[in-house]
């Protein structure tokens, strides 16, 4: 499975509601991503346009709806992590990084391992570094990843099991060297998500067809002894998502990946939808929920990030969001 990631927006806090800010993953099999590579391609060479990677502004609102019809047919499933930038103030933003930070800390004593311990100090020591816009993105994007695995496996077991045998994690790199958000999200993201999936396990459901993820089993007799001992888990009850996160996964230039560039319209829609800066903002938010995949207990199909008290939305974000969700594929089907 190929996994295109990209984000809109700056994710700098701001002084009102309704600035919201976005990371968004097309999850795609082998198949639909030469196929999304083909739609890329024909936006980009659509007549008068000579850029080498397409933007939604560039794009006029019935243009941006027929390529989100063009995506709908295809295999993929559109994933969606969202934080309105002014609920985020600079206070709970803080508490939030301090109290990871000091989480990770904690759990130091506990670790076996000296090995084990300095990464996990030198982990503590690059969240604590991150400015608060890039903290609020690298939280966005651990949650979105985490939702693409918990989601995805399920739905893809059941109509491309194929697509499980290998985790391909593509995202959009914003300079030409490394970044310090780019660092601390190689080394935090695979370990924070391992240990989500712990509090959350996976539940796989009779009758898919899981064969293809043998890999990232733990091997019977050989769980790791924290996890029998600290969580009680035994090995065919998880996953090492360490493994299929670490396993392919590359910071990249979206001008030469088309899959990345797909994640970027998409995300950008998301966005702009639920500014409500859209003509028909309806249609479009229609348009993008096809694309979404069904959430557990009938939960929103993107999910709603917030670093302080939680809000209601008010009803005309809430009116998109849940249009969206209603839209969306289903998960058994």
């Amino acid at each position: 499975m190929n996994i295109y990631i990209d984000e809109s927006g700056s994710f700098v806090n701001a002084s009102t509601t309704g600035k919201w800010n976005a990371v968004a993953a097309v999850a795609a099999p082998e198949a639909a991503g030469r196929k999304i590579g083909q739609l890329v391609q024909r936006i980009r060479l659509r007549p008068g346009s000579s850029a080498a990677e397409v933007k939604l502004h560039e794009l006029s609102e019935d243009s941006y709806l027929q390529f989100l019809a063009a995506l709908a047919p295809l295999n993929v499933v559109v994933f969606c992590t969202a934080t309105d930038a002014g609920l985020n103030t600079t206070d709970r933003v803080a508490r939030h990084q301090w109290g990871q930070v000091a989480q990770i800390r904690k759990n130091l004593d506990r670790m076996r391992h000296e090995g084990g311990r300095l990464g996990a100090e030198l982990m503590a020591t690059q969240l604590e570094n991150l400015s608060p816009q890039l903290y609020v993105q690298l939280v966005c994007q651990i949650d979105l990843m985490f939702d693409v695995i918990a989601r995805s496996i399920n739905y893809f077991a059941q109509r491309v099991p194929g697509a499980l045998r290998e985790f391909r994690w593509r995202i959009d790199q914003k300079n030409s060297s490394r970044t310090d958000f780019e660092d601390a999200f190689e080394e935090v993201s695979p370990v924070l998500l391992q240990t989500m999936s712990f509090t959350e396990p996976f539940m796989k459901v009779d009758g898919f067809d899981y064969s293809r993820m043998k890999q990232y089993e733990f091997i019977d007799g050989k769980t790791p002894a924290y996890l029998r001992e600290d969580y009680g888990i035994k090995a065919d009850e998880a996953f090492n998502i360490q493994k299929m996160i670490r396993g392919n996964i590359r910071f990249v230039d979206s001008k030469a990946i088309s899959g990345v560039q797909a994640a970027d319209l998409v995300v950008s829609g998301i966005r702009r939808c639920l500014r409500r800066q859209f003509v028909d903002n309806e249609a479009v938010a229609a348009g993008l929920g096809k694309l979404m995949l069904q959430a557990r207990h009938d939960a929103p199909s993107l999910n709603l990030v917030s670093f302080g008290d939680e809000v209601r939305l008010d009803k005309p974000t809430a009116d998109v969001v849940r249009l969206m969700s209603t839209k969306s594929k289903r998960m058994v089907r």
